[in-house]
């Protein structure tokens, strides 16, 4: 089975470096290629890139991005990556993560026996101490997650996916209506199709986390809003006076945040990590609110199939997937 590498881009090179050297270490024996999506970097990025070719054994860069077009986002990436790709299966990875010695063969081998892989995660090697998991690893370091109160498919992060040809042929491209929540909107497509999904643990990533408050308070906001959308595309009904309800149980996390603040502040252990899971989970909130706001109209079913589900207000960040902004 020879194996199509999928990198997307877009101004990367703060971190790339990282993946590309991490890629260079990699090794399967049936071949494989890496496919990097420029999305339209202006940083520099594909020179950094093009330093690579001879040390990756099949590289090339395909452009996502129009100049002078609306710039679409990582699940438009993947798909015009994978258009490109020449291998019976893919494998997808991130320009700000790195992965693991040994994680390309245990895909491979994976991917051998099951149609859908996903990649375990680790959150310390490139997080500073301060945002390392309070308990636990954190986020699919140990299994799959799923949505709580929502369906019952389980979901992962797109930066661990692996997947054969002949399944994405069958379950199609990426849905780019959710350029935030695209990677659960795929878990859930894939496993409506009959497909389950199999978690690797020897295929591991170094996930990179956000450690700007802005930043994880955006990164929040957009995919709370994107997964308020993803649910009722599958059926969600908000309910009655669910604006309330959510104004409700924000104002109730409000005394939460306080108390992160003087933990943080006053220097106690894992003060800034509560402080920094309050802050994107208040971006989620807000970001449900914002959806609710425009009526969360369902987007463009694209063979998609699921049960109902209750709506969540404040959604736990452990349970929740992190798309990039």
């Amino acid at each position: 089975m020879n194996l199509s590498v999928i990198l997307p881009c877009f101004n990367g090179a703060a971190t790339l470096d990282v993946q590309l050297q991490a890629l260079t270490r990699q090794h399967w024996d049936a071949g494989w290629e890496l496919v990097v999506v420029n999305n339209g970097s202006t940083d520099g990025s594909m020179d950094l890139v093009e330093r690579y070719r001879g040390r990756i054994p099949v590289l090339s860069i395909v452009h996502a991005h129009i100049p002078g077009t609306r710039r679409l986002g990582v699940p438009h990436s993947y798909n015009v990556g994978i258009q490109a790709a020449r291998g019976d299966a893919f494998v997808f990875c991130e320009a700000d993560d790195e992965v693991a010695e040994g994680w390309l063969t245990a895909m491979g081998e994976a991917l051998a026996q099951h149609d859908f892989v996903c990649a375990r995660l680790d959150h310390r090697k490139l997080n500073p101490e301060w945002l390392h998991p309070a308990e636990g690893d954190g986020y699919q370091s140990a299994g799959l997650s799923k949505l709580e109160g929502h369906t019952g498919y389980a979901h992962a992060s797109g930066c661990s996916f692996g997947m054969r040809r002949s399944l994405y042929e069958r379950v199609g491209p990426l849905n780019t209506d959710f350029p935030f929540a695209h990677d659960t909107e795929y878990s859930w497509r894939v496993q409506s199709a009959g497909y389950a999904l199999h978690f690797e643990p020897e295929a591991l990533i170094h996930y990179r986390e956000k450690t700007a408050l802005r930043a994880r308070f955006i990164q929040g906001k957009n995919w709370g809003r994107d997964a308020t959308r993803l649910t009722c595309h599958y059926g969600e009904s908000l309910g009655r006076f669910a604006l309330l309800r959510q104004l409700v149980g924000m104002t109730r996390a409000l005394p939460r945040g306080a108390r992160a603040w003087l933990s943080y502040a006053s220097g106690r252990p894992k003060g800034g990590w509560l402080l920094a899971e309050w802050v994107w989970s208040m971006g989620w909130s807000m970001g449900r609110l914002q959806a609710i706001g425009e009526g969360a109209v369902p987007a463009r079913r694209q063979g998609l199939s699921g049960p109902a589900a209750d709506s969540t207000l404040f959604a736990p960040t452990e349970s929740a997937d992190r798309a990039a902004p």
